[in-house]
């Protein structure tokens, strides 16, 4: 996998996920289909614009970090279950997404592990908990997330979650007030 852009930790990451199905243990070794992996490695990377376009809604990525990549053999429940809690990063980028939530009424949510998708579903309200955590409510996706079958979604470095397309507290709002345009919220 490292010829396709993927370090060796991150294919160990996306294998724990059970994205080449699930791993024999031999002593202290696991190991995969060898046809499993070679087919994960063949996955074509997804173009932001080309998922913003097929998507009815906005999109919400969540990147798992080490150590939150999900169970091999998770439902989509139990997968759902452990995505729902996920880090505060502050009252700009929360209140983005709850406008976003609150206009469309839900956004697409797809949660990766190194760009591949592990789980796909639509956010229907987001809360902070008592020890500052986003709360997010999932539903399962909808028609769009089998655009994302097969193929990864790339994103470079940066917090745990982001919002595919502009990003209005990061002072885009402020420029579009500086040009005569009131900022607004768009659901598409």
């Amino acid at each position: 996998m490292a010829r396709h852009g993927i370090s060796r930790q991150q294919s160990r990451r996306v294998l724990l996920s059970g994205l080449a199905g699930p791993a024999v243990r031999v002593e202290r070794t696991l190991l995969y289909d060898e046809q499993e992996v070679r087919s994960l490695s063949s996955w074509t990377i997804l173009d932001h614009d080309t998922l913003r376009a097929s998507c009815p809604s906005r999109i919400v990525v969540v990147r798992l970090g080490p150590g939150d990549e999900p169970g091999q053999e998770w439902s989509w429940e139990q997968r759902a279950a452990a995505i729902r809690s996920q880090p505060y990063l502050g009252f700009p980028a929360w209140a983005q997404i709850r406008a976003l939530v609150g206009v469309c009424r839900w956004m697409a949510c797809v949660a990766t592990v190194c760009g591949y998708p592990v789980l796909t579903a639509e956010l229907t309200s987001v809360g902070v908990t008592d020890d500052q955590r986003l709360d997010l409510r999932l539903e399962p996706a909808g028609d769009w997330a089998a655009l994302l079958e097969r193929r990864r979604l790339v994103t470079s470095p940066g917090p745990p979650w982001l919002v595919l397309g502009e990003q209005p507290y990061l002072g885009r709002a402020a420029r579009e007030r500086r040009g005569g345009h009131p900022a607004q919220v768009w659901c598409t």
